[in-house]
């Protein structure tokens, strides 16, 4: 009965090199970033926020492992496709410093960057913290003002220390998406 107990956990040691793919994760800095044109810097950071987008949803595993891992208590065979090496939550970090070192670049050649974000980019553990403090704000906003009028959207800006300030937009507000003044 042991011998078999003690093979199933050679291979699965043996296996759990497997767990994952490794990450590939690029310089924050690149020789001849500094002489870069701006057109040159806002293309790539333009790039990096549309990678960091295809990669921020697959950075959270915790789900995806907890499956794998209740499957492989009743059979062996889930165990092997877990992945353990966070491959892409350290490509989306080492993405997040090459942004933010070009945002700055950027901004010392006074760049017009039209089009990106001009604020850098805060950790995923920074976001976390920021999605709940703005859950937390949204929570004391009311349904409905006290004209009556019901809330339709929320402006959010993130203040200096990661503060937030949420501002609710109410129907027929001045702020409000897509009432836009007419010209008479």
């Amino acid at each position: 009965m042991r011998k078999p107990i003690c093979v199933v956990l050679i291979f699965a040691l043996l296996f759990a090199g497997c767990a994952g793919r490794e990450a590939n994760p690029i310089p924050a800095y690149m020789p001849g970033d500094e002489n870069r044109s701006c057109p040159g810097l806002k293309a790539e950071m333009a790039q990096i926020q549309a990678d960091m987008q295809r990669l921020l949803p697959k950075t959270n595993k915790f789900a995806t492992n907890t499956l794998w891992a209740v499957g492989g208590c009743v059979v062996i065979v889930p165990f092997f496709f877990m992945d353990l090496k966070d491959a892409e939550k350290i490509e989306y970090d080492a993405l997040r410093t090459r942004y933010n070192r070009l945002l700055i670049i950027a901004s010392e050649k006074n760049c017009d960057l039209v089009g990106v974000s001009t604020q850098p980019i805060p950790s995923l553990e920074e976001q976390k913290v920021i999605a709940e403090k703005v859950k937390k704000e949204m929570s004391k906003i009311p349904n409905k003002n006290k004209e009556g009028k019901k809330l339709i959207n929320c402006k959010v800006d993130i203040l200096p220390n990661n503060e937030v300030k949420v501002t609710p937009i109410y129907e027929g507000d001045s702020n409000e998406p897509n009432s836009a003044q007419q010209p008479k």
